[in-house]
């Protein structure tokens, strides 16, 4: 199995709710691909709270646009 793929199988567990010891755990992968997994995984966790955050803004922009 590539690399990819195995990073890719470790961020779907880490996504299904699986905490990074658990992965750290479990999966006997290299060293190298776990920490890219982990890497990837918080990336893709920080977009989507800032995601959130601007939908919250975006939210609340219109709702004070319709009270004008």
């Amino acid at each position: 199995m590539s690399a990819t793929q195995l990073t890719a199988q470790l961020r779907q567990l880490l996504n299904r709710g699986y905490s990074i010891e658990d992965v750290r755990n479990l999966v006997p992968v290299p060293h190298e691909v776990l920490e890219q997994a982990i890497r990837e995984h918080r990336l893709q966790e920080h977009s989507r709270r800032h995601d959130r955050l601007l939908q919250g803004q975006a939210d609340f922009a219109m709702r004070l646009g319709r009270w004008s």
